[in-house]
This record gives structure tokens, C-alpha cells and sequence, in this order.
């Protein structure tokens, strides 16, 4: 989470993002390391993200070699409540778990997990612990 909360930090005022690694164990996901990514969204980052996709896929190849996978994404929402905008709605992953922390007053006040739900392409809260 250190890892996470310094990125989203110095993102500030844009959005900051990076991926989730990690492996499934008996159908619990376990994230061993986030990986800060650059925003190369072409907009106003303020409130948009986006992810290279030839880094994504070596990150993902790297996972892959050393027994993990990508298990979803985190990103900032500076002055804005750790929940999914439509935008990440529109965008989400079915498989993904999606971390977002909210960054105000120049400290990560909250951090969620969320999953979308495949029925109702909806966001459903995922709890989560920190080990």
C-alpha cells in the first residue's frame, strides 16, 4: 500500500496508476507487488487514466515468467471519493480487482477495492486485508 499511496502522491493533481501483481490461491487473490505505471492518457489526466500497452505487456510477460499474473490495476482519484467513475465502468476488466485511493488535502484519505460484477457490469466493493 506504501507503494501505491507514494505514487498516487506524486501524480497529484493527475491521476496516478500502476498494476496489481500477484497469484490466485484456492480463489483468493493474493497482490505481492504494485508496480507504478506512467499516465500516457492523452487528455486532461486530472480525471483520466491510461496504461501503455506494450509496458503493460511486459510487465505482464515478466509476471508471467516468474509464476504470477496481473491482478488488476490501481489508480488516484485526486479530490475525489475511492470510487470507480463511470469511465472505469466503461473501461473495467471482468477478471481485474481495481484498488483506487482518494487523494486530498495532500494525503491518501481513503483507499477501495473494487470488482465488477459480470451480470450487472456494475462495481461491487471487495474487502480486502493488508498482510
Amino acid at each position: 500500500m506504501d507503494e501505491m499511496s507514494r505514487h498516487a502522491l506524486r501524480a497529484y493533481p493527475e491521476e496516478g496508476c500502476g498494476l496489481l501483481i500477484g497469484v490466485i490461491n484456492s480463489g483468493i487473490r493474493e497482490i505481492v507487488k504494485c508496480i507504478p505505471m506512467s499516465n500516457v492518457y492523452e487528455g486532461s489526466r486530472r480525471n483520466r487514466y491510461s496504461i501503455d500497452p506494450l509496458e503493460y505487456m511486459k510487465i505482464e510477460d515478466e509476471a508471467y515468467r516468474n509464476g504470477l499474473m496481473v491482478l488488476g490495476v490501481f489508480h488516484s482519484h485526486p479530490d475525489a471519493p475511492a470510487a470507480p467513475s463511470r469511465y472505469d465502468q466503461e473501461y473495467a476488466a471482468p477478471t481485474f480487482i481495481y484498488i483506487i485511493l482518494s487523494v486530498r488535502n495532500g494525503g491518501v484519505a481513503e483507499i477501495a477495492a473494487w470488482r465488477i460484477n459480470e451480470l450487472t457490469w456494475t462495481f461491487e466493493e471487495e474487502p480486502f486485508e493488508i498482510i
